[in-house]
């Protein structure tokens, strides 16, 4: 998947993998930070976020 401009590539598949990657991870750290400082525990939340931050990340790094 490519989006272009004027025979540019601006955003391709790789790129939107390792963005949903990245907020991924971001939130799989905010799950873990919550449940280790704040003592709120939500364990799906946290190892499915972390679990879906790896793939898309080693996905996109082999595209």
């Amino acid at each position: 998947m490519e989006i272009k401009n004027d025979k540019k590539v601006v955003i391709t598949g790789k790129r939107i993998c390792l963005a949903a990657g990245i907020l991924s991870g971001i939130c799989g750290i905010f799950w873990l930070t919550r449940a280790l400082f704040y003592d709120d525990t939500d364990l799906p939340a946290i190892l499915s976020s972390i679990a879906i931050a790896l793939f898309l990340t080693i996905y996109a790094q082999k595209r």
